[in-house]
């Protein structure tokens, strides 16, 4: 499937709000690709197609076939990321193991994430329809050091759902202590606010 046939599925797929909100994720994480040296065509499309199974309501996401976690399964706002990974494969043709796992760890992130996972982790927070107290410091983290701005994310995103009392996913975790083991301290920020605008 080619990237306009993708992008007529998408339209059929998303409110016009979310698909805006893609298109926007897929520029970003081609800046972002440029600006780290990584190839622009598979940001692009991995941007793209991030929120592909966004829509899908979670009775029927659950059921699609797709292995999910206790965890994922109690937090109905990140099922669509794993999902995600599983429509790219099945109903867009995406086999590229990278792209489905940037797809796939989107929302909750994971312990040894690659560059095209942080690329599309931090594209979906920072891309310019995102208006949320703090997105401005991160747009210019990512500017200047992409592990630094995924720190800063991961950080915001810990202490938000510590806060409000969520479930914070074991990956989320896992790759926050392996940030701060790398860096060989704890990763000191800015008090906690919601990592993300809400999307319809």
């Amino acid at each position: 499937m080619n990237i306009i046939d993708i992008k007529e599925k998408l339209k059929k797929a998303l409110t016009e709000k979310r698909y805006n909100h893609s298109i926007s994720v897929a520029d970003e994480a081609v800046r972002l690709a440029e600006l780290y040296g990584y190839d622009k065509n598979k940001a692009y499309l991995a941007g793209l197609v991030h929120d592909c199974a966004k829509c899908i309501p979670y009775s029927e996401a659950v059921n699609m076939g797709c292995e999910l976690d206790r965890e994922t399964l109690a937090c109905p706002g990140v099922v669509h990321a794993p999902v995600g990974a599983y429509v790219a494969e099945y109903e867009y043709g995406i086999t590229d193991t990278e792209i489905l796992d940037a797809i796939r760890y989107h929302t909750v992130a994971r312990e040894n994430m690659t560059l095209l996972d942080k690329i599309i982790y931090l594209a979906d927070i920072t891309e310019p329809y995102r208006d949320f107290d703090g997105v401005d410091k991160l747009r210019k983290l990512c500017n200047e050091n992409i592990d630094l701005a995924f720190c800063e994310a991961l950080r915001r995103s810990v202490v938000f759902n510590i806060e409000k009392g969520n479930i914070i996913h074991p990956n989320t975790l896992y790759a926050w202590n392996e940030m701060c083991i790398k860096n060989k301290q704890p990763i000191i920020g800015e008090s906690a606010y919601t990592i993300c605008g809400k999307l319809p």
